[in-house]
C-alpha cells in the first residue's frame, strides 16, 4: 500500500515528534524536583507540562500506527488530534513539534489528502 507523499510525511513527523516528546517529558521530570525547590513550592504548578507532552506522545504513536496501517476508520480525526497536540507542546519548549503539527494539519486540509483517506474508507 503506497501512501501518498504528504501522509508519509505526517508519518515520519508523527514518529520523530513521539520521540522528542519523550526525551522532553524526561526532562521535565528529572528537572522537575530542583524546579520545586529553587521556586519554593511554586514549580509545582509545572507538574502539567509532562504531562501534555507524555499525552501528545502517545498520540503521536498512535497516529503513527493508524498511517502504517491505515484499515482503521477514524485515522483523520486521530491524525488531526495528534497535529493539534503537537502544537499546543510549544508549552513545553518543543519547538520543532510544533513546526511539525502545523504542517501536519496543512497537509491533511488539502483536497487530494482528503480524497484519498476517502478513498481508503480511514476517513
Amino acid at each position: 500500500m503506497e501512501l501518498i507523499s504528504e501522509l508519509q510525511t505526517s508519518r515520519t513527523f508523527f514518529l520523530i515528534s513521539a520521540i522528542i516528546n519523550l526525551l522532553v517529558s524526561v526532562g521535565w521530570v528529572i528537572s522537575g524536583p530542583a524546579i520545586v525547590v529553587g521556586t519554593c513550592g511554586v514549580g509545582c504548578l509545572f507538574f502539567i507540562i509532562p504531562i501534555i507532552s507524555i499525552i501528545s506522545t502517545v498520540m503521536d504513536f498512535i497516529a503513527y500506527n493508524k498511517l502504517s496501517s491505515l484499515n482503521k476508520t477514524g485515522t483523520y480525526q486521530t491524525i488531526q488530534i495528534a497535529a493539534i497536540l503537537e502544537i499546543v507542546t510549544i508549552v513545553c519548549g518543543n519547538i520543532i513539534s510544533m513546526v511539525f503539527g502545523i504542517i501536519t494539519l496543512t497537509n491533511l486540509n488539502k483536497e487530494h489528502v482528503k480524497a484519498f483517506l476517502r478513498e481508503k474508507g480511514v476517513f
